[in-house]
């Protein structure tokens, strides 16, 4: 259940969220380009093919045969759930004037595809009347060429070894385009991610990983997350250790996870 603090999250605004956004960079080898942040409403339907088609074609050959294996529809509604948020990073021309005031310091590289599904939550439908005499804004519109990255996120509660849930910042999708690897985007996309997680007093960030997906993994390591007390592949082993002997695959059918649940602190204390 939404504590007070999500809902507040959720309901937040993209300039409350991030008000020093949009802003402009530019990657380790000079390219200029702007992160911004918007919700997944704001986006048009052309959009929409343009973030899903980059998840698929860095996830698919990741996720096959495996729990986090997709199809369009329901992956779609994930995606572009009501809640979540989208910091996209987009390419400017290469005579684009920078201003540097504000921006996070790129200094790592990035590793690969960083592709990772979500937790799966219930769909929830799309709607947004909207009120007496406002207008609509014109839906945000990024292309193929453009679109360099995105993270998607959302605000939300997760469970811990304890009483209390945890108030999180969940990364849906690290996502980064191939013109755009090892420039250190990444880091950038999610760290401001962060950033925004701890503006809103989170407990952690989280995220979900395919166990195959080696270069993910290191990416989120040298980022400081480690596996989170839920983390499937942590409590097995910690059940192997209180019953050495049994092996619970062979005695019930049931299969290990193939993913990792990933999380950092962000709140001090």
């Amino acid at each position: 259940m939404a504590t007070p603090k999500v809902r507040s999250a959720i309901s937040a605004s993209v300039s409350d969220l991030a008000p020093d956004l949009p802003r402009r960079s530019a990657l380790h080898d000079g390219r200029p380009y702007r992160i911004s942040l918007v919700t997944s409403s704001q986006l048009s339907a052309a959009s929409e093919d343009v973030l899903y088609e980059l998840f698929d074609a860095n996830i698919s050959p990741l996720s096959a045969g495996t729990s986090m294996a997709h199809t369009p529809g329901p992956k779609r509604i994930e995606m572009f759930d009501p809640q979540a948020r989208y910091l996209l990073a987009t390419s400017l021309p290469q005579s684009s004037s920078l201003d540097y005031g504000g921006d996070v310091t790129v200094t790592e590289s990035d590793e690969l595809a960083l592709a990772m599904p979500g937790a799966m939550p219930a769909p929830a439908p799309r709607s947004g009347a909207l009120g007496k005499g406002k207008r609509r804004a014109p839906p945000v519109e990024v292309t193929r060429e453009e679109l360099l990255g995105y993270c998607g996120f959302r605000f939300d509660t997760e469970q811990t070894a304890g009483t209390r849930d945890a108030e999180v910042v969940y990364c849906y999708e690290l996502q980064i385009a191939p013109q755009a690897r090892r420039m250190g985007l990444g880091k950038v996309l999610i760290d401001e991610m962060e950033v925004i997680g701890r503006r809103r007093g989170m407990d952690k960030a989280m995220l979900t990983c395919l166990k195959n997906n080696d270069p993910a993994l290191s990416f989120y390591a040298k980022q400081g997350y480690t596996p989170d007390e839920i983390d499937p592949t942590r409590m097995e082993e910690e059940e192997e250790w209180e019953d050495v002997g049994s092996n619970p695959e062979e005695e019930d059918g049931s299969q290990r996870a193939d993913y990792r649940i990933l999380s950092k602190v962000l709140k001090a204390g």
